[in-house]
């Protein structure tokens, strides 16, 4: 039998710490006052146990996935910064148990919410006519959607190290936002499918329709979940001084364009095209990955060091790199794919664009790493705000001037118009520029190697 003060103490200290019993009580008579208050007013409007389920549901994830994920994207934080992560880092709870415990104990009170207000939602399921399948699917997209963006909000926090401060203390009510926008688009999708003109998902030119477009989302949430939990995981059990291994990220990302390109071939019946986002997806993570993760100038040192196994080094290398590398890669798959199928459209519109995103990611790559390199005290948010800057400029000033020729000089924008020499000279440029003030920099910064 497993018991969760042996077993996970982390969830057991949870719910010692957040479920007290004065909470609990005025907890539950809270959530039961909103559902009463949701059936009076039901009751002289509409009438509608379909309605009733909708606004019971509303309340019932909204709640859970917010603060469900503000708590998950604190809990390693506030370890940090109230310095007791150093002492947990010493027990024998294995990094799994640890993660675990966050991710199931810290969320515990707004996980005892959403089930004060179950016994509505069952009511509205089971006393209403012709509703019982609209209930499987909300609880679904519901409970699915939480555990992805709890897990995003732990993943966030076990990278974070700045103590509760800047993006950290952030990163909770936006993975929240997100996330809210996110499960109220999946429960629009009923109206969707079943309306008067249907917008039906599709999948590879799969159509779906609304039950298994539901399951196809919620199984998606789910393992979308399963890596940013495994990715906080491997994270933990790198402040354990556990090996990180060089294929996670990019087969997460490989796996993201592929689900990507599903979705933006979604209907066979319109003309090809690229599928840019199947690249733009993995080159946000990679940026995700790279801001998170921190490595700075004692990393490179220990990582630059002499000697060490050549798998052990690649292993340990920077997340920008092994990022980065992998939208090159991905782009060249994608490339290929259409160099021998033409599945996206023809292929001299097609390659110009999958080499311009990931020259300006690799600028913008080295460009953090130059930051790092750098005295500024929070060198992230600075490379963040330049980055912005110079993608945003030149399309502020260059296209209502008419000066579209030169976008593509500044930014990933293809213009057909002109050469491909013409398209990718601009990006070239600055890759090589800022390669060679990075190179300045890191021969400055880790001359004692």
């Amino acid at each position: 039998m497993i018991r969760p003060d042996r077993h996970f103490p982390e969830i057991y200290r949870y719910c010692k710490q957040e479920a007290g019993r004065v909470r609990l009580v005025s907890g539950f008579a809270g959530a039961t006052a909103l559902c009463l208050a949701a059936a009076f007013l039901v009751k002289h409007t509409t009438g509608s146990w379909y309605d009733f389920l909708k606004i019971v549901t509303f309340m019932q994830f909204n709640m859970l996935l917010f603060y469900g994920t503000l708590c998950t994207a604190k809990s390693v934080t506030q370890e940090r910064a109230a310095r007791t992560w150093d002492f947990q880092r010493l027990t024998p709870l294995s990094a799994f148990r640890l993660a675990a415990g966050k991710f199931l104990g810290a969320p515990v009170f707004p996980w005892f919410l959403a089930a004060s207000m179950l016994p509505a939602g069952l009511a509205a399921g089971l006393l209403g006519t012709g509703i019982q399948t609209d209930f499987l699917c909300r609880y679904a997209l519901g409970i699915t959607a939480s555990l992805l963006f709890m897990a995003a909000g732990l993943l966030a926090s076990s990278y974070d190290e700045t103590g509760g401060s800047g993006a950290g203390f952030l990163s909770g009510p936006l993975l929240g936002l997100v996330g809210l926008s996110v499960l109220n688009t999946g429960f629009r999708y009923r109206d969707q499918v079943l309306g008067l003109y249907p917008e039906p998902m599709g999948f590879y030119g799969y159509t779906l329709g609304y039950v298994p477009g539901v399951t196809f989302l919620s199984v998606s949430f789910l393992v979308f979940a399963a890596w940013a939990f495994l990715g906080a995981r491997y994270r933990i059990g790198r402040d354990l001084l556990e090996k990180r291994r060089l294929w996670r990220m990019p087969a997460f990302m490989f796996f993201l364009a592929w689900y990507a390109a599903g979705m933006a071939m979604a209907d066979n019946s319109r003309p090809p095209t690229a599928p840019v986002s199947a690249l733009l997806l993995p080159a946000l993570a990679a940026y995700i990955s790279a801001v998170l993760s921190g490595e700075r100038r004692e990393y490179w040192r220990r990582w630059l060091s002499p000697g060490g196994r050549l798998a052990a080094r690649l292993d340990e290398a920077p997340a920008w790199l092994k990022g980065t590398a992998a939208v090159f890669l991905i782009a060249a798959v994608l490339a290929g794919i259409n160099f021998f199928t033409g599945l996206f459209g023809p292929p001299t519109a097609f390659w110009r664009a999958f080499v311009l995103l990931p020259l300006f990611l690799l600028r913008d790559m080295m460009f953090l790493q130059w930051c790092r390199f750098s005295n500024s005290r929070r060198p992230e948010v600075m490379a963040l705000i330049y980055i912005a800057l110079a993608y945003a400029l030149p399309g502020m000033i260059l296209g209502p001037t008419g000066m579209k020729t030169a976008m593509p000089y500044f930014v990933p924008y293809v213009y057909a118009n002109i050469s491909a020499a013409a398209n990718l000279a601009g990006p070239l440029a600055q890759v090589l520029v800022m390669g060679y003030f990075l190179y300045r920099k890191t021969k400055g910064t880790l001359v004692s190697i």
